[in-house]
């Protein structure tokens, strides 16, 4: 698991001790040139000491959300959680990742991992407009392609597949089954969905698919609500793979959600999920969503 020492890795923190801290003689040791030094030590050890800077770095990862945890909680409703996949360091922000909320469009994700699952295992056979209709809901967060491929593959025990098999327990079906938006989800469900998605629930080329579509990600969705907030207003260089989530109002509250997967090799999944009185305009989650994606960017490093 990422972040553990290795017997290797440990026996690379005593040889570099031994060879970092001077031990008391009575004799004088004489000078060895750098050059010399070289000639004579195993070539081996330049890759157990690069091991160990690797050990090092991953088990004291730049990860921190206290900011962006103590701005949230000024806001109403937030769900923030963080996983860092070099390490399997799992973060969030108390009961708030563990609050089910209205998924909007963020359950797109978990339909399409179902579509793809399925296929894999020759259940079903996606043609032409299939693929279609699943890069413009992911894409374009297309509501129509999502009915769509909702209803022509199960509906509601589509979604209910989907949360078992990924051990999503905090997450639920839509209460009423033609509307597949309504479905719960939690922030700490979603950053699992994608984490598993990654460490192999799909077939690699399905992954890549999936993941692939969410890094083209359309600036505005095909109903014109604008898709550069929260974790897409990151620096674009880090290639971000995001689902954003919008609608009103189920349970009387109005929902603005972010949900990524970013950095050097998918390192960091995120979720940011909102929920705030329709009293309120868009704007205001809106503004939650990207300041809470800004604190954790700063801590972040997605680059790195």
């Amino acid at each position: 698991m990422p972040g553990r020492l290795t017997s290797r890795a440990l026996y690379t923190l005593v040889l570099v001790a031994s060879l970092t801290f001077p031990t008391w003689t009575s004799a004088p040791v004489p000078a060895v040139r750098a050059d010399e030094l070289a000639k004579s030590v195993d070539p081996s050890v330049d890759l157990l000491i690069s091991d160990l800077f690797a050990v090092i770095a991953d088990a004291a990862p730049p990860v921190n959300i206290d900011a962006a945890t103590a701005y949230a909680a000024q806001r109403g409703g937030v769900g923030l959680a963080v996983i860092d996949r070099r390490t399997g360091l799992y973060l969030d922000n108390g009961a708030g990742a563990h609050t089910p909320m209205g998924s909007a469009s963020v359950i797109k994700v978990l339909i399409a991992d179902e579509l793809l699952h399925r296929q894999s295992l020759g259940q079903i056979q996606l043609g032409p407009p299939e693929y279609s209709r699943i890069e413009a809901m992911l894409i374009q967060s297309d509501d129509p392609a999502a009915s769509t491929l909702y209803s022509q593959f199960g509906g509601v025990s589509l979604i209910a597949a989907a949360l078992l098999r990924h051990n999503l327990s905090e997450s639920s079906p839509p209460a009423d089954p033609q509307y597949w938006g309504n479905a719960k989800i939690s922030a700490h469900d979603v950053v699992t969905l994608y984490d598993n998605v990654l460490d192999g629930s799909l077939p690699p080329a399905d992954r890549d698919y999936l993941f692939g579509l969410l890094r083209r990600i359309a600036p505005v969705a095909s109903d014109g609500f604008g898709q550069i907030f929260g974790l897409a207003t990151l620096d674009p260089t880090s290639l971000a793979a995001v689902k954003q989530g919008w609608m009103c109002c189920l349970d009387g509250v109005r929902n603005v959600h972010s949900t990524a997967v970013v950095g050097g090799q998918d390192r960091y999944v995120i979720a940011i999920l909102t929920e705030s009185s329709p009293a309120l305009p868009w704007e205001y989650g809106l503004t939650t969503a990207t300041e809470v994606a800004r604190l954790i960017a700063n801590v972040l490093n997605p680059r790195s």
